[in-house]
């Protein structure tokens, strides 16, 4: 592999947004357009819970929100649909090598305007969508030897992924209730929710899942690290079996959790952009448009400190302000583990005197489901109301369901919790009754 010189050590030849990666990224950006397809209406439309007019309150009618959040420029269910399929358009260009650099811009302005359209429902596989778009549109032709611009395009991507993992990482070993030490249930409770989870579980046995519970974190710490270190040394070899490791762990997440299989995608994605490139010949300058990319990546890399690191308090509120949701770049999530499961259901009296289960539309049940009954971005309804949401938002976010149903005249909202290590005990708590 070609080699190329950088503050005097000598390194391979540096990845660009090679097909593989373009692909990937382009698959996934529809995969999200189709999850969010069916909460378009009740979510981004003036008919469901926040229309335009009371998103604009939210932001202060902000004229800058205004012009750069794109779906919120009219509230009518066909703009967000329009909207949905021309992003799956772009995709096709990106996968298709269609003017690659214009789509990844507009493909990341239409995905941070849907982010910031609904700040509450950003899960963190927006802040991947977010961080490899962004990659993309700073991304050279796949080039062996490298221009100055690109290797630093290219460091800054290693030094993005070593945060995301150092501070996955980080937060699993500091966590207060120790949930990932030996005596811990962090992994235990995490491979209950799905058949490939408990059959792992049943595999490795009660002393195995203990081991392997102290391990996930120090993997999520130090395997990236390896990984860099590697590339940075031209040890191939060691670099491969490094990010496998990486890989391997999200596959496993993805297995073993209900809902994670598209994040898992995401955060194994994002490792195609330090594969090597092709072979290739010739030496280029750093342009103009090379550079560009470099600064708005340095842009989004400070903006992301200023909004997480340093400030935390905007950090905690990251689903609350549409800012806040696009630079989000902390990444402790699954710090800790929960002793119990939880799940919903909203008992309704039809206008024909039937009982009938609001959130599964099945009869009504209080046993644990063996699945989610709504997932996706539908996981969010149940704390948009909750907590210190004003009355008027909570109205809206439940009168919904009346809506959605159209022949129901009252119903409750339950909260419903087993405990892991006794699935018979059951409780439940009232989140809102509703008189439609």
């Amino acid at each position: 592999m070609p080699a190329v010189v950088l503050q005097g050590k000598t390194m391979p030849g540096l990845p660009a947004s090679d097909a593989r990666a373009r692909q990937a990224v382009a698959l996934l950006v529809i995969c999200t357009v189709l999850q969010r397809w069916d909460v378009l209406e009740a979510c981004y439309s003036d008919e469901g819970i926040l229309p335009v007019a009371n998103w604009q309150a939210q932001v202060n009618n902000d004229a800058l929100h205004r012009l750069l959040v794109v779906h919120a420029w009219s509230g009518s269910l066909t703009w967000q649909r329009g909207l949905a399929l021309l992003q799956v358009l772009l995709a096709l260009g990106l996968a298709l090598n269609r003017q690659p650099r214009r789509c990844a811009m507009l493909s990341l302005w239409l995905y941070a305007s849907v982010t910031a359209r609904h700040a509450k429902l950003a899960f963190i596989l927006d802040r991947y969508a977010h961080i490899l778009l962004l990659w993309l549109c700073a991304a050279p032709d796949a080039l062996a030897n490298p221009t100055r611009a690109q290797t630093a395009t290219f460091m800054l991507r290693w030094g993005q992924l070593l945060w995301i993992y150092w501070d996955a990482g980080r937060a699993k070993l500091q966590d207060p209730q120790h949930g990932w030490s030996f005596e811990g249930n962090a992994l235990d409770a995490y491979l209950r929710h799905t058949f490939v989870g408990e059959t792992t579980r049943s595999l490795l046995g009660d002393r195995g899942v203990r081991y392997a519970t102290i391990v996930v974190p120090y993997i999520e710490a130090f395997a990236p690290v390896v990984a860099c270190a590697a590339f940075y040394l031209g040890r191939r070899r060691v670099q491969r079996v490094a990010s496998a490791t990486i890989v391997l762990l999200h596959a496993g997440i993805g297995l073993s959790m209900n809902g994670a299989g598209l994040l898992s995608a995401f955060a194994c994605a994002a490792w195609l952009f330090v594969e090597p490139p092709p072979q290739a010949k010739g030496r280029k300058q750093s342009s103009y448009r090379d550079w560009c990319g470099v600064v708005v990546i340095v842009l989004f890399s400070l903006g992301s400190i200023a909004h997480g690191v340093l400030d935390m308090a905007s950090c905690r509120d990251a689903t609350q302000q549409p800012l806040q949701a696009i630079f989000h770049n902390r990444w402790n999530v699954f710090a800790g583990a929960e002793d119990h499961v939880t799940w919903e259901i909203m008992p309704a009296r039809t206008h024909s005197g039937a009982i009938v289960d609001l959130w599964s539309q099945q009869p009504v049940t209080w046993k644990q489901p063996e699945k989610a009954a709504r997932s996706g971005r539908w996981r969010s309804f149940p704390m948009l109301g909750d907590g210190e949401a004003p009355a008027e938002e909570v109205e809206r976010v439940y009168a919904w369901f009346c809506r959605e149903r159209g022949d129901v005249s009252h119903f409750h909202a339950y909260m419903l919790r087993a405990e892991l290590k006794d699935e018979t005990k059951v409780s439940k708590r009232l989140l809102h009754a509703h008189v439609c």
